[in-house]
Order: structure tokens, then C-alpha cells, then sequence
């Protein structure tokens, strides 16, 4: 005959549930304490921000309609997607009857732009500065540019808006600072025999695809949004995780490997190279921007960027592709005083937009892309 099996006596139960209630109610005691700590001494935006999405082919892009809050010390800008995810309104599929000229514009979060409203970004006041010159309606600038892109993942999307906007021009904003190293943490392509070769993504070939893949599973955790969204403590954690994560996936200097540099630029000229075959075949008339960077502006030189951006100048000459360089009016902007850049984000001000957009539309005058 089998003994039952013994009970827990109650008096047991009762206190091994109370000291499991006591043990919550002191951590979250202490969490209440951290977190009203932070508040007081280190207050921490808590304004969500659109979430990146993993894509197979562009290892990440921004959801369709989807809105939300970039916040940091020196600024907090809305951001809206439309129906393809870019930060632009709804364009229709065919150029509308009495639209002159429609133009695409790729780049990266210069021209995204964090720092500045959608409406401030040089692609929308140039936009608005042809309509004051043509009619409203007369040209459309599309504002294509995901922050965090490279070359690698513009080309690649350059092909599927193509199809969907059909522009007259595309203008390829070009930031040396890091556009290099961004092709190369990608890996969505190589450069084999001479040749341009596209690549599977995988978060062990790619770096980029690895940091997005983290940070996307973090995103959409159940209780993320809303964790963000009210608590300062986890924003101070999610922050120092942040930039230690960046750090660690991307650092790789060009001392520690001296190829590096100049394997990063054979891959970059293969890139720029396919990115105006696809504009060509389609009668596309593609447009080069080089976007300076802060110390360029305001210290005057680079040595890194400045040889980078020199590069890419040559090569854009021997394509016969425009180059519109805004480093001059910048600088002179600087010297006078004015805030063109954000000192400690380093992105453009909505003055530093403004800059560029002019001197755009100057360029695009002289020409004979734009009417006067």
C-alpha cells in the first residue's frame, strides 16, 4: 500500500508566500527609489521613436504611416513615414500632368535629417524654393534619404522606388564621414575579379544585419514601447546599452587595418558605379551631394574625410556626374556666427538645411536642371 504523500503545513505555505511579497515589495521599492533618483538628477527623453524592421534585402527599412519622437539633448523632432516608409508625404505612383520634374533624393540621416522637422530638410525647401520660382506643383523632390544607410543599402532601394516614382533626377547624397565604413559593415556586397557581386545577409557575414537584428528583437519585446515611453531609468540603461552595442559592433580602425581604407573605397566606387548604371538605363540624370561633415565646417579640414571626399570628386568627374559641394557657403555661414551644425550631434541645423537647399537650387540653375 502506497504512504500519501506528506503535506506542506499551512503555516509554511503562508510564510513562504509572504516572504516572496516582501521580497517584490523591496524590489520594487528600490526600483521606485532608482527610478525617482533619475528623474531628479538625470531626467531621460521618453519619447518613442519609429522602429527599425528587419529586411531581407536592405537589412532594415522604417515601417509604412508609422509616427513617433526623436528626442535628444540638443532637440526633439517628430517623425512620420508615408505609405513606403520614407520620411516624405504620399507621392503618386506616374509624375502628375504639369509637374516638370520629379527628383529622387538618397542618402542617409544628413539628409533623413535627424535634428530638424521633415519640412526643414534641404530635399522640402528646395522643394519649396522651386515652387515659389515655377507654381506649386511644378517640381517634386522626394525625400528617399533612411538614416543609418550606406551606398550598399541606397542602391538597393534606388531599384525599388524606381519603378514606383519614376523621377527625372536622382541626387545621391554622399557622406564621406562614414558612408565608407557603413559599406563595409554591411556586407551586403564584395568586390570579386573586378566585379560587383551581391551577397546573402546573415547576421554572422554582416555586422550591420547582426546590430539591427538586436536591436529590432528589443524593439518589439512585449512591454518595450511602453517601458520607454514612461520609465527614465530603463531609457538611461537603453542609452549607455546603445552606444556600448554601436561601439562594439562597428569600431574598426583603419590603423588596426591599413587595407581596410582602401578596400572600403574599391567596394564604395563599384557601389556609385552601379547606382548610375541603374539611373542611366532608365534616363535618369543622377546628381552627386557631398555632405561635409562638422569639423569640415568648422575646423576646416579632415584629413580622414577630407581624402575620402577627394576621392570621390575624381571619380565623379571621370563619370561626367555633377558634383554639387556646399562646403564653402557652410564654412562662410560658420564663420559668421551661425549655428549650422548641432555641436554635439554633429547633424545639420534647420539653418544648415537651408544652406545646402540654396546652394542646390544655385547649382541646379546654372545647370539648366531647374527653371529660373
Amino acid at each position: 500500500m502506497t504512504e500519501p504523500a506528506a503535506s506542506v503545513p499551512a503555516g509554511r505555505l503562508r510564510r513562504a508566500g509572504l516572504l516572496m511579497l516582501l521580497t517584490a515589495a523591496s524590489v520594487g521599492v528600490a526600483l521606485g527609489m532608482l527610478e525617482a533618483g533619475v528623474r531628479f538628477f538625470a531626467p531621460q527623453p521618453t519619447k518613442v521613436s519609429v522602429p527599425a524592421i528587419l529586411d531581407p534585402d536592405l537589412i532594415y527599412r522604417l515601417p509604412a504611416n508609422a509616427r513617433g519622437t526623436d528626442v535628444k539633448e540638443e532637440f526633439a523632432v517628430t517623425i512620420e513615414t508615408n505609405a513606403f516608409g520614407l520620411r516624405d508625404c504620399d507621392f503618386s505612383r506616374e509624375k502628375p500632368k504639369g509637374v516638370i520634374s520629379r527628383m529622387l533624393v538618397m542618402g542617409d540621416s544628413m539628409t533623413f535629417a535627424e535634428g530638424v522637422e521633415a519640412e526643414e530638410t534641404y530635399p522640402k525647401v528646395l522643394e519649396r524654393w522651386l515652387a515659389g520660382r515655377a507654381g506649386p506643383g511644378k517640381y517634386e523632390v522626394i525625400n528617399a534619404a533612411i538614416r543609418g544607410y550606406g551606398t550598399d543599402q541606397e542602391v538597393v532601394l534606388f531599384e525599388k522606388l524606381v519603378p514606383l516614382y519614376h523621377p527625372d533626377l536622382a541626387l545621391l547624397a554622399f557622406f564621406a564621414a562614414n558612408d565608407f565604413d557603413d559599406n563595409m559593415n554591411g556586407r551586403m556586397f564584395e568586390v570579386r575579379d573586378g566585379r560587383l557581386v551581391r551577397l546573402p545577409l546573415s547576421a554572422e557575414s554582416s555586422p550591420k544585419y547582426r546590430y539591427y537584428q538586436r536591436q529590432s528583437a528589443i524593439q518589439t519585446f512585449p512591454g518595450y514601447q511602453t517601458l520607454i515611453a514612461h520609465s527614465h531609468l530603463v531609457n538611461l540603461h537603453r542609452a549607455r546599452w546603445v552606444r556600448l552595442e554601436f561601439q562594439r559592433a562597428f569600431s574598426q580602425s583603419v590603423e588596426a587595418d591599413p587595407s581596410r581604407e582602401d578596400r572600403a573605397w574599391r567596394l564604395t566606387a563599384k557601389l556609385l558605379e552601379r547606382l548610375l548604371e541603374l539611373a542611366r538605363q532608365r534616363d535618369i540624370r543622377p546628381l552627386l551631394l557631398l555632405v561635409p561633415s562638422r569639423d569640415q565646417i568648422y575646423r576646416g579640414s579632415d584629413e580622414l574625410i577630407d581624402a575620402r571626399t577627394e576621392r570621390v570628386i575624381a571619380f565623379a568627374r571621370k563619370q561626367n556626374v555633377p558634383v554639387i559641394d556646399p562646403r564653402q557657403p557652410l564654412q562662410e555661414a560658420a564663420a559668421g556666427g551661425e549655428a549650422v551644425f548641432y555641436p554635439k550631434d554633429g547633424h545639420l541645423t534647420a539653418r544648415g538645411h537651408r544652406i545646402v537647399a540654396e546652394y542646390l537650387y544655385r547649382v541646379l540653375s546654372q545647370q539648366g536642371m531647374v527653371g529660373n
